[in-house]
């Protein structure tokens, strides 16, 4: 019933995702959310943690960017010191962002993963751009207001999606 809104992994955090996990899915692209999947809203810059992170990426093969439905400077802001490519106002689920990121970058969505926090934005864009899907456990249970009212039927979802898969609810 809810099987394209499922994320392909549902992790605690994107530290769990490897560049020895992405290189084995084929996927030498990783695109993140920036709100509640890398830090809280209120967070402006990476932390010297994700910087190290966004490093050891790179100098495995992976290239990083962002698909974010914040506003330009949010995105700017948190990109700039790490160079990291990025979209704005991507309308996520909307595949419009997604694709305009692609092009960007040059890539195919088959060598491309997205990780995020919401399974009705990222999964959601991911899997209708044929991009390889992260759910990620939300870094503070402090959301916007934008996004507070969907977490109840995510919660749900994620509920679905580990009963079938014999997964643990994080």
């Amino acid at each position: 019933m809810f099987e394209f809104l499922y994320p392909r992994e549902y992790l605690p955090s994107v530290f769990h995702i490897t560049p020895q996990k992405l290189r084995a899915l084929g996927i030498n692209t990783l695109i993140f959310d920036i709100d509640n999947t890398l830090v809280p809203y209120w967070i402006k810059v990476p932390t010297p943690e994700l910087e190290e992170y966004f490093t050891t990426l790179r100098e495995n093969g992976i290239a990083v960017s962002v698909l974010s439905n914040s506003r330009e400077e949010r995105s700017k802001v948190f990109c700039a010191k790490m160079q990291i490519p990025y979209v704005y106002r991507a309308g996520k689920p909307g595949v419009k962002g997604m694709e305009r990121l692609l092009e960007k970058l040059g890539k195919k969505p088959s060598e491309c993963a997205i990780a995020g926090d919401q399974i009705f934005t990222d999964v959601w864009v991911g899997n209708r751009s044929g991009v390889y899907s992260f759910l990620i456990k939300q870094v503070s249970p402090k959301d916007e207001l934008i996004t507070a009212p969907k977490r109840p039927l995510e919660r749900l979802i994620v509920r679905h999606y580990c009963k079938k898969f014999n997964k643990e609810v994080l």
